[in-house]
């Protein structure tokens, strides 16, 4: 007779609103709408059968901050033209660049993307972000064009570690191709070569913020319906 067990992880979604966090002032109207809403999305958790809840307002804005670490992802939608560029005053300072969990930026979250630009730039950021969408899209996305775009801290790429990476991304997709970048401008290189594309998710580390704070970089993200992916860790 064989023991067995059976470990069932139960799925937690958390909703905060992000005037509760910001120097926004705020009103009985507002007040009003948010406890509208909280009633509605709390009702549609419990005839899906979803854990849900909300973060309680608080004044100290590093809660949103704390809370990242004990999450597997952050996901701000919709992102589009009108607000990309007002990110960083809206969120509490120094979010994006402190946040201890991988952040997921579409405008659609429904259809966010249909190709995928992986960038390896030997940074371990951009590892822990490729693992982590993996986790999160790998199975639905199987049958999308992967697009690894790579470079080298001294411009000496490992071959062998490239094929390595190339491989493993075969064990989760039909198709996928290697681009070779060097190390000057690297945002706008990844930029060139995301606009080519047809609304391409970018999985991407650190270097997501540079596009990210670049007006121009992160107004082109907007207008070519691109997701982003990235991770700080």
């Amino acid at each position: 007779m064989r023991n067995c067990s059976r470990m069932w992880i139960r799925k937690v979604f958390v909703g905060f609103f992000l005037r509760d966090f910001s120097r926004q002032i705020k009103s009985k109207e507002g007040d009003q709408e948010k406890n509208a809403i909280q009633l509605s999305l709390r009702e549609e958790a419990r005839q899906l059968n979803l854990d849900f809840d909300f973060i309680k307002t608080q004044a100290s804005t590093n809660l949103l901050l704390n809370q990242s670490r004990f999450a597997d992802l952050i996901i701000i939608n919709p992102v589009k033209h009108d607000n990309i560029l007002k990110l960083s005053q809206a969120f509490p300072d120094h979010f994006f660049d402190s946040i201890a969990c991988p952040i997921f930026l579409s405008e659609d979250l429904l259809s966010p993307y249909q190709e995928i630009l992986v960038l390896f730039d030997y940074d371990q950021s951009g590892l822990v972000a490729l693992k982590s969408f993996l986790s999160f899209f790998g199975k639905v996305s199987s049958d999308k064009k992967v697009t690894l775009l790579t470079v080298s801290p001294d411009d000496s790429p490992e071959i062998l570690l490239e094929k390595y990476l190339v491989s493993y991304l075969q064990k989760f997709f039909n198709d996928v191709g290697i681009v070779p970048l060097n190390n000057e401008d690297l945002a706008q290189q990844v930029m060139t070569h995301a606009t080519k594309l047809t609304r391409p998710v970018l999985v991407m580390g650190k270097t997501a913020l540079d596009l990210l704070n670049n007006q121009q970089l992160a107004t082109q993200v907007a207008d070519h319906h691109m997701s982003i992916f990235y991770s700080n860790a």
